[in-house]
């Protein structure tokens, strides 16, 4: 240790805080969550679970002759998905000596508190924007949101992630409701299993696959890796028009009736992290197993495939975001509550939250995708 411990002009001057406030520097942007808590946001009153019922199937008829008997058999064609609450929490530790007797008053440049609990729902906020890019079924996520990653599959194609996803909202897809449920990944790449550029016909065709009618895809999202390249390969050809997000506030690009936007959340090659706590957006590689849908364009099966970099058409119009009616379950927080034996006191930011697609052929995602 340095003898002495302060130097003089330590000692003698003060230093300079500015602003009073802690810059963050950790957690990125996620206009998909922002669309999902405007748009989506739907309050969970209470119950076992959160359902919707769709029609799987047709009535029974046809052309007939005169004369002829009807069939008069009343077939099944309603039937429910079915979605669990899921349960976040984030805690907050303080010492009585820091908040009650050190970070008080006019010698405290900013409230330790304030920014443990901003910084609390930032944490919350950032572990369910990645969770929407994930899954909510398998073993290891079962406690996680249902997100879009099972949500655009159709039960035979593997996801981004490389899973299959059988089942959405407990309904078994290609079973007796059929496809009803299902939405297609598309492959991009080669048929090596290398990344490929993004063009403007893949683009085209994947947002017609979105649409019926006059329902249309509202929403594309990719991480900025992926966003830089569709403009610096589609913008110069004056396809797209720049539009700002009422919602996020950031300028997007306008492709038919979607806004084009970027998503520090989103899974990436590039930018895609495996944090400890937020958990994983980055992708990886897997084989190509037996029997994927043929319109997935993947490569032969076993084929290993790079997934690189990803992208997503989306409906907001058929998503919810579900949210517990309780203000303590509504991102709420508990209070702090005493250690039994020291200073310490936590609490803890509670949040019950689940979102569920009613029409998943609304919204698909591409991979296999380079800059």
């Amino acid at each position: 240790m340095a003898d002495p411990l302060i130097q003089e002009l330590e000692a003698t001057t003060k230093f300079y805080l500015w602003p009073k406030a802690v810059t963050d520097n950790f957690f990125r942007g996620a206009p998909l969550q922002a669309h999902m808590r405007q748009k989506c946001l739907t309050t969970f009153p209470g119950g076992l679970d959160m359902r919707f019922s769709f029609i799987y199937a047709p009535l029974i008829g046809g052309a007939y002759m005169q004369g002829a008997n009807f069939n008069i058999t009343k077939p099944a064609t309603i039937t429910s998905a079915v979605f669990d609450p899921k349960f976040y929490e984030i805690n907050i530790t303080e010492y009585l000596e820091q908040i009650r007797v050190q970070n008080v008053g006019p010698e405290a440049s900013f409230s330790l508190i304030e920014n443990d609990l901003n910084n609390a729902m930032s944490t919350i906020s950032a572990i369910m924007a990645i969770a929407m890019a994930r899954d909510g079924q398998t073993a290891a996520r079962i406690a996680q949101i249902n997100g879009w990653t099972e949500a655009y599959n159709d039960g035979i194609t593997p996801s981004w992630d490389g899973n299959v996803y059988a089942t959405y909202g407990k309904q078994l897809r290609n079973g007796a409701i059929g496809n009803t449920l299902n939405s297609i990944p598309r492959w991009c790449g080669d048929a090596a299993g290398n990344p490929a550029p993004i063009t403007y016909q893949i683009l085209e065709e994947t947002y017609q696959d979105c649409c019926r009618a006059n329902v249309e895809p509202d929403l594309g999202f990719c991480n900025k890796r992926l966003f830089a390249g569709i403009k610096n390969r589609i913008q110069p050809q004056q396809r797209f028009a720049q539009e700002k997000d009422p919602v996020w506030g950031v300028t997007g690009m306008k492709m038919n009736n979607a806004l084009l936007m970027k998503d520090d959340y989103s899974p990436s090659l590039a930018y895609g992290q495996n944090h400890a706590i937020l958990g994983n957006y980055l992708t990886g590689a897997f084989a190509v197993p037996v029997g994927v849908d043929t319109q997935s364009n993947l490569p032969a099966a076993q084929t290993n495939v790079t997934v690189g970099e990803v992208f997503v058409w989306c409906n907001t119009d058929k998503w919810l975001y579900f949210v517990a009616k309780d203000p303590l379950f509504a991102f709420g927080f508990t209070g702090f509550k005493p250690g039994q034996d020291n200073t310490r006191v936590s609490g803890q930011v509670l949040a019950m939250a689940n979102m569920q697609n009613r029409s998943p052929w609304s919204g698909k995602q591409l991979y296999g995708l380079s800059a």
